[in-house]
């Protein structure tokens, strides 16, 4: 029996192991070359292929830089070995480049003028780009067979143009610029002490260097793609820099943009009378819209098929899709879990005394969910309960819509007041939902659900407990709100927002009698006394926006039409990976009004502000903190 029970930890200790390889990487970052051998295209995947230059917006976790990664040459290499089809048989050449916050603020203080620093930077840019290039013509001829050669004047040429020493060669070049780059990185940190190297022209050497290669090589009829990831790590100026290349880019490359949403916060370029337009200048590719509903499952469906190919268990069992392992729960099943048959037998036997027989037949016909809401709906109209049992007789079709309206919304009082599970959240269609279209949010709610599976003694591959993935879920959005408080300036007071939030959403929830049900959204109220003060509102809005670019908030179209960058206008709502922690609805439904001043408040003054916006909702805060949410306890009785 020993060796049979240290048999089976072994195997679900290897199985674990795996699953933490396969789904524990959730950012493209750690999963280094696996990153090309697991690579799924995603259905907008097609847009980022033209021609033209393109902005790729999405949250932290949406997969932009899978995406980019994809692009490139390495990962279309890797592609081409999977798909058995020859190297570089595409018509574009991805050069991948992520911006470094430690490299782009060096740029920034008070010792240059704007006009010094953007010419800088723009020097800065050209040695990175020729760099990016040369590094892959060093590979082609390498890695993949292809003799991409210049003659010697023109490799002379490029160096010329970025005021280098003669290079014969290709080799020469890069050794060159390679000096070069670092001549220059010192030279930043020491500005003002350091003589002023000599600048190139904005573009001039990628011109030269891309035409050539392109005209005069077995590269001829190609494309280069610059592949430019975390655009919003760059400071304003930088990005007018950027936004006068991809405006004015020659035909032998176009760029390739991946930003947060909201972070790309100026649109004009070297030029102030100039704008990058879409779409006259770039295809604007926003993931939230290409990957919604079933577009999102089935994508999602084929990166987990992918990854759980490669699982292998001792045992032999493994799971062959992801949405057999993860079963769903109608709302009758659900709230059986939840307790109603008890809260239906109240009724029942409060009833019994005022119905004759065949009245009571009836009602027992009705499943214990909608008995359960016969005594909701009297307690939320101030009704006696028979009389409300009377109208569900005479106008049962109306009683029907008014139930299945109400179904959902009546999971979250059965349990009012009880310790543990109040909600579930289960199900492949539950948790894609809470993804909210971020696949790597999705990656650890699943893999978060499959280890919590395993610890129980389940073997791979058969269904996960509800219980289990609910307890997953809230797992993760626990995670993510202590996340948050490190991930900007910002993060402490996103933090406070969320836990403030996230408590008056989940009070609204579980208390609906009498008001509208499922308000998980918020938006501001027009302008009140408090905002004639500038400040309140600077403030809002720059944690309004920081909370949309990570994913704190998404923000929804508003009534007023607005411009892609505005958070004015707009409909704001917790991300839906947070629903399971609070304990609210994360189905998008209905909103309330918050002044600027109330949002401020919520963070510097939350005891005082949670209180009276619940206040003026009609609803009570003497309900003690959920079991999940005691951690934070400290935060919830603190403040004025």
């Amino acid at each position: 029996m020993a060796t049979s029970n240290s048999s089976n930890i072994e195997s679900a200790t290897h199985v674990q192991a795996q699953l933490n390889k396969l789904f524990g990487s959730y950012k493209a970052e750690w999963l280094k070359d696996d990153i090309f051998e697991l690579f799924t295209e995603p259905a907008y995947f097609p847009d980022l292929t033209t021609p033209r230059s393109c902005i790729l917006i999405g949250g932290r976790g949406t997969g932009k830089t899978t995406a980019l990664r994809g692009l490139s040459y390495l990962g279309q290499a890797a592609l081409a070995r999977r798909q058995a089809r020859p190297i570089l048989a595409q018509d574009f050449i991805g050069l991948y480049h992520r911006v470094n916050t430690n490299h782009v603020t060096a740029f920034d203080g008070p010792d240059l003028d704007d006009v010094t620093r953007s010419r800088l930077f723009a020097h800065y840019v050209n040695l990175l780009m020729v760099d990016l290039v040369l590094e892959f013509v060093d590979w082609a001829s390498r890695s993949a067979g292809v003799n991409v050669t210049l003659e010697s004047s023109q490799w002379s040429r490029v160096a010329a143009s970025l005021n280098l020493p003669h290079a014969a060669s290709h080799g020469d070049l890069r050794a060159l610029l390679t000096d070069s780059l670092i001549s220059f990185e010192a030279y930043i940190n020491n500005v003002v002490d350091a003589p002023k190297p000599l600048l190139s022209l904005q573009s001039a050497p990628v011109d030269l260097l891309t035409s050539m290669l392109l005209q005069g090589t077995s590269l001829r009829g190609k494309q280069f793609f610059f592949l430019i990831d975390e655009y919003e790590n760059l400071l304003d100026y930088q990005q007018r820099v950027f936004n006068t290349l991809i405006k004015h880019a020659s035909t032998s490359y176009a760029f390739k943009i991946g930003v947060r949403e909201l972070g790309l916060r100026c649109r004009t370029t070297l030029n102030a009378n100039e704008q990058l337009i879409h779409p006259a200048d770039y295809a604007r590719v926003n993931i939230a819209e290409k990957l919604e509903g079933d577009t999102f499952r089935r994508f999602a469906a084929d990166v987990f098929s992918s990854r759980f190919s490669r699982l292998a268990s001792p045992a032999g069992t493994g799971i062959t899709d992801v949405r057999d392992v993860l079963p769903s729960l109608s709302e009758d099943e659900e709230a059986s879990l939840l307790g109603v048959d008890g809260r239906a037998r109240d009724v029942l036997d409060e009833l019994e005394r005022d119905l004759d027989p065949s009245e009571l037949e009836s009602l027992r016909k009705r499943s214990p969910l909608e008995m359960y809401f016969l005594g909701f709906w009297a307690r939320a109209k101030g009704m006696a309960l028979v009389d409300v049992f009377h109208d569900a007789e005479r106008d049962a079709e109306q009683w029907r819509d008014r139930f299945n309206n109400y179904k959902h919304v009546l999971l979250f009082t059965i349990r009012e007041g009880k310790r543990g599970i109040r909600k579930y959240y289960a199900g492949w269609l539950v948790l894609t939902q809470l993804a909210a279209g971020n696949i790597r949010y999705l990656l650890e709610l699943v893999a978060q659900s499959i280890l919590e599976h395993l610890q129980s003694g389940a073997s791979l591959g058969t269904p996960v407990d509800p219980k289990l993935q609910t307890q997953a879920a809230q797992q993760v959005g626990r995670r993510y709100v202590s996340e948050l408080e490190g991930l900007s300036v910002h993060g402490a007071q996103l933090t406070k927002l969320l836990l403030a939030l996230g408590r008056i959403f989940g009070r609204m929830a579980a208390e609906p009698v009498g008001h509208t049900p499922e308000v998980n959204q918020f938006h501001l109220a027009d302008a009140d006394a408090s905002q004639a003060i500038s400040n309140t509102s600077e403030r809002v809005d720059a944690l309004l926006h920081a909370a949309v670019m990570h994913l704190a908030l998404v923000r929804l179209p508003g009534t007023k039409p607005a411009d892609v960058g505005d958070t004015k206008d707009s409909d704001y709502m917790m991300h839906p990976v947070f629903a399971p922690f609070f304990e609210f609805s994360h189905r998008r439904k209905r909103r309330m009004a918050l002044s600027r001043s109330q949002v401020l408040d919520l963070v510097e003054r939350p005891k005082r502000a949670i209180r009276a916006i619940l206040e003026a909702q009609h609803r009570a805060l003497d309900e003690p903190l959920p079991q999940q949410l005691l951690l934070f306890e400290g935060f919830y009785d603190g403040g004025a």
